[in-house]
């Protein structure tokens, strides 16, 4: 059961990832690859650089996929969002007394939370094809992602404090929860890096741009 569920969980960023990638390949135009000696004699040699086509660099490419596994989760959080808004908005009504703040923190969550989902697919999808503004996208989730994960890991440190009827088992919900948030503060710094690289191999292309029709190495074609 784990096996299956583990499955579909990924086989749609999967499909994305691949579509994405094989669209977008001509984004990242070519490379130099290093120079070669061209012309006889010690004095007639000249160095002639070499080209290969560009790829995402591997931070790049960890970023875009992570991106797609947890934007993703736009659709079932939606759908538990207004769940546990139902629910809380049921349990209000009744007199006996229940652990209630703790649902109402992740229900008053769940809107910047979907903002962060949102803005992790177009991230994913941005750094990918290398969008025109997969740098600026891919801050603002990372952005988004930090600012709401470190309120929310705010709010949770106080329900056990302020919630009367907190129980010995919710102590595993909120477990799940700063696991949760943990996991996307990571995911966010690593966001970051991979702006920072998406930088860098824009400057790396600038500075060293390659002829009209360069002539690709072997090993790359």
């Amino acid at each position: 059961m784990t096996l299956t569920l583990a499955a579909l969980a990924l086989f749609a960023p999967v499909c994305a990832y691949i579509v994405l990638r094989v669209s977008g390949r001509r984004a990242w135009g070519v490379v130099q690859d290093g120079h070669v000696s061209q012309g006889a004699g010690v004095y007639r040699s000249v160095a002639v650089p070499t080209w290969k086509r560009g790829s995402p660099p591997f931070v790049v490419r960890a970023a875009s996929f992570s991106s797609l596994l947890l934007g993703q989760m736009v659709v079932p959080g939606g759908l538990a969002a207004l769940l546990g808004l139902l629910l809380l908005l049921e349990s209000l009504g009744k007199t006996s007394r229940e652990p209630l703040l703790l649902m109402g923190v992740l229900v008053l969550s769940a809107p910047t939370g979907l903002v962060v989902a949102i803005k992790l697919l177009i991230a994913g999808q941005a750094m990918a094809r290398r969008g025109p503004g997969a740098i600026t996208s891919t801050r603002s989730a990372a952005r988004w992602a930090i600012w709401h994960n470190l309120a929310l890991c705010a709010a949770l440190a106080a329900v056990p404090s302020l919630e009367p009827a907190f129980a010995s088992d919710q102590i595993a919900q909120l477990q799940v929860c700063y696991g949760y948030a943990v996991v996307s503060l990571a995911h966010a710094l690593l966001l970051r890096r991979a702006a920072r690289a998406l930088e860098a191999y824009d400057a790396a292309q600038a500075a060293d741009r390659a002829p009209a029709d360069p002539a690709i190495s072997a090993s790359s074609a």
